[in-house]
């Protein structure tokens, strides 16, 4: 009895965390899609985050997650997905797996996931959270973004969670017409570009300013 108490105070603890990330760091921030919010409150975000950083799963920063990569903050990945664009019967393609959280969100708004990842301790550890947020349309693969997609196909959107120091073009070959990817570029402070392919032109726009690693180009590890 006094387990179950424990427990249905910490999942009230929890739902609170997550109800103030939404309010203070995404709508505040001007995050307004419904779909976005709603997913944010579905996904519990310290089930991605290493045990020893779980006590801080809900803050307004970026986490390590091992590998020298980390997880990016709330606002960051949300508005990422607002300028995705996201349809529920699209197929998308992200580089950078990472702790799997943006997987699992993406998932939720969307047909399939293929997801790459460049470290395989990375990974190792991403099929048990999305099995525990009964996440199963999506494929993980162990692999280097730069060289496109693992699987030989065309993304309606394709989204980076780790910075080029330009965009690569087997990225972009791989969106369908019409599609969407959403990447950063640069060092340092790096620009957020949203690039779209239509009638074979391919268009890049500034959207704002962001942090990420880089993405590194060569054998994964």
């Amino acid at each position: 009895m006094l387990m179950g108490i424990k427990a249905m105070d910490e999942n009230r603890e929890r739902r609170g965390e997550i109800s103030r990330m939404i309010e203070t760091q995404l709508k505040r921030r001007g995050i307004r899609k419904p779909e976005v919010l709603e997913v944010f409150q579905r996904i519990p975000r310290h089930l991605f985050v290493p045990g020893r950083h779980q006590v801080e799963a809900y803050g307004d920063f970026p986490l390590p997650i091992g590998s020298g990569q980390t997880i990016s903050q709330p606002f960051v990945i949300a508005l990422m997905l607002e300028y995705l664009n996201l349809e529920p019967h699209h197929h998308v393609l992200e580089v950078g797996t990472g702790s799997g959280y943006a997987t699992a969100l993406l998932s939720s708004m969307v047909a399939w996931v293929d997801s790459v990842e460049f470290y395989q301790s990375l990974l190792d550890e991403v099929d048990a959270r999305l099995e525990q947020v009964q996440i199963t349309n999506c494929a993980l693969f162990h692999g280097n973004g730069w060289e496109g997609p693992p699987a030989k196909k065309l993304y309606d959107r394709i989204v980076v969670w780790a910075s080029p120091n330009q965009v690569p073009e087997n990225l972009v070959r791989a969106l369908k017409p019409d599609g969407r990817m959403v990447v950063p570029v640069g060092k340092g402070d790096q620009r957020l570009y949203i690039i779209t392919q239509s009638a074979g032109k391919v268009q890049k726009e500034f959207v704002d300013w962001v942090r990420f690693v880089p993405l590194i180009n060569g054998d994964p590890l």
